[in-house]
């Protein structure tokens, strides 16, 4: 199938590494051009890989919302548009409840859940202004019964990013642009590395699809969340476990 993506100006936060760059280079080989955003690039700048074409590095800190202003400023000026916003960066301390601070705290909802709303609010000012545009947020399962794995911060971040999903899809509704979310189970990346192996085989075990997910399993989420065969589709939260959470 033909998701019709080919030129549709993709940004993505959170791209240098796991999800984020799974997601990338997912909307890369269907053909769109492809902002990667991540504070782990080298330098702010909108010049093209030398490696591959149409996909461009641009470092920021998603948390910082003059540098959000930069980044969605620089894309519009090399592109004239966003036609596609995919909300990825996120952070996950594994901090115990009692030993979380006040400065953590407010660092993980600041990067999880205060970038969605800052970036998808100034994204959506140009989408309004053409009708159209797609935006995905990636929140978590944790997001809605909590993590034995994960600190609290990072699933109150996740349950934010659920409810603004359809707080903001209420809002863009009217001009014909979709806002909708993923919710990942366990998936293979390097926020999930330091889970023990015996802990690993107890959530395959749990799983009924019989394992952990891998990056690909939520690009393709986000694929068809951004393509326009879902344009009927809005203020939707996709479980993406192998049926570990059915709702």
């Amino acid at each position: 199938m033909d998701l019709l993506l080919k030129n549709k100006v993709a940004l993505v936060t959170g791209a240098a590494q796991g999800l984020g760059q799974s997601i990338a280079f997912s909307l890369h080989q269907e053909g769109a051009i492809v902002v990667r955003a991540d504070l782990n690039f080298e330098k702010a700048t909108m010049v093209a890989s030398a490696k591959v074409e149409r996909l461009f590095d641009y470092k920021i800190d998603v948390s910082k919302q003059a540098q959000v202003f930069q980044l969605v400023n620089a894309a519009m000026s090399c592109f004239g548009r966003i036609d596609i916003l995919v909300n990825n960066a996120g952070i996950c301390p594994r901090t115990e409840f009692g030993k979380i601070t006040e400065q953590e705290w407010d660092q993980v909802l600041a990067v999880n859940l205060k970038s969605v709303f800052m970036l998808s609010q100034t994204v959506l000012e140009q989408m309004k202004q053409k009708h159209y545009g797609k935006i995905v947020s990636i929140a978590s399962a944790a997001g809605k019964i909590g993590g034995a794995q994960v600190g609290a911060h990072y699933s109150a971040s996740k349950a934010g990013v659920i409810c603004l999903t359809k707080s903001i899809a209420l809002n863009a509704a009217p001009f014909g642009i979709n806002v909708n979310a993923v919710c990942p189970g366990v998936i293979n990346t390097e926020m999930t590395a330091s889970i023990p192996q015996e802990k690993i085989d107890k959530y395959n075990d749990m799983i009924p699809l019989g394992r952990i997910g891998v990056p690909g399993d939520v690009a393709n989420a986000v694929l068809f969340l951004v393509s326009d065969v879902t344009n009927y589709i809005t203020g939707e939260i996709i479980d993406v476990n192998g049926g570990f959470i059915m709702d």
